[in-house]
């Protein structure tokens, strides 16, 4: 387990552009219900080749949820640098049935041209101990809720660090909070 309190500050500030801000992790938590907030650590391997270089590369993420009922949801997927949001991803997933259940999938999804030139200039960087600083300073939010309640259903809060074997790997912890 992760306490909020350890980790709410790389997710504290998240303005829509109309003078609002969306909710912080902590409140989103606050709201609840915990039961569906997590915390994932990845161990990423930046040992590939470079958007541009004659190497066909796709800087993107599949992802898959899967209920008892069907549902309408929408994922936000939210860029921090610092604790302030810089750039966010909305789709809406319908279902699709299978075996009794509903699977919500989003399959090669393209990363946007920030992450993407995030990704690069991290690459650039002479040595794992400054790239990992700068990890340091940059999560994900990725905020799961079903589409007519705006009812939470997931939170993931991600967290990277630089392999050291360049084997990717992850790790899952609940968020929990002392209130």
């Amino acid at each position: 387990c992760i306490n909020i309190d350890n980790i709410h500050d790389k997710f504290r500030e998240f303005p829509n552009g109309d003078g609002f801000h969306e909710p912080t992790l902590k409140e989103l938590y606050k709201k609840g219900p915990s039961s569906a907030f997590f915390v994932v650590k990845f161990w990423v391997n930046l040992n590939m080749p470079r958007r541009h270089s004659n190497v066909n590369t796709f800087h993107g993420h599949d992802n898959i949820w899967e209920s008892k009922e069907k549902l309408k949801i929408k994922v936000s997927t939210k860029a921090c640098s610092f604790g302030k949001g810089v750039v966010e991803k909305v789709q809406k997933v319908e279902p699709r049935c299978y075996q009794g259940r509903y699977l919500y999938e989003v399959d090669k999804s393209p990363l946007c041209e920030y992450m993407v030139n995030f990704i690069d200039k991290l690459k650039d960087l002479p040595g794992t101990n400054l790239m990992n600083n700068v990890l340091e300073n940059f999560t994900v939010l990725q905020h799961i809720v079903e589409e007519g309640s705006n009812e939470t259903l997931l939170c993931i809060a991600c967290m990277f660090e630089v392999s050291e074997n360049h084997q990717p790997d992850y790790s899952i912890y609940r968020l929990t909070s002392t209130d």
